[in-house]
């Protein structure tokens, strides 16, 4: 199943672009956590805003999470069994990931 977003962002040159996205809603996402983690509250609002469904996991509960996906800083942005993004993404940079 496919939805279609549109976002405005910032250009480069100063204007704002439209994108608009096709999004496949088969991934898997996973948003690596730590309890005291702001930045992962700012990245699972940013799914919430795309109405994208993922799952949060706080990796001081589940260190294991830590072998296969070693980050250093929170949040880690997980798309597919694959660690994507450290920190906070880009919208069209996730976006992109998630039309792929």
């Amino acid at each position: 199943m496919e939805k279609i977003i549109v976002f405005v962002v910032p250009a480069v040159n100063g204007h704002l672009k439209i994108i608009q996205s096709n999004l496949k809603m088969n991934h898997k996402i996973e948003i690596l956590t730590t309890p005291s983690c702001g930045n992962c509250k700012v990245v699972e609002a940013m799914l919430d805003e795309m109405n994208i469904k993922y799952t949060v996991i706080d990796v001081t509960e589940k260190p294991e999470y830590l072998e296969k996906y070693p980050i250093f800083t929170a949040p880690g942005v997980v798309i597919d069994d694959k660690l994507v993004f450290t920190g906070i993404p880009k919208k069209h940079e996730l976006l992109e990931k998630l039309s792929a």
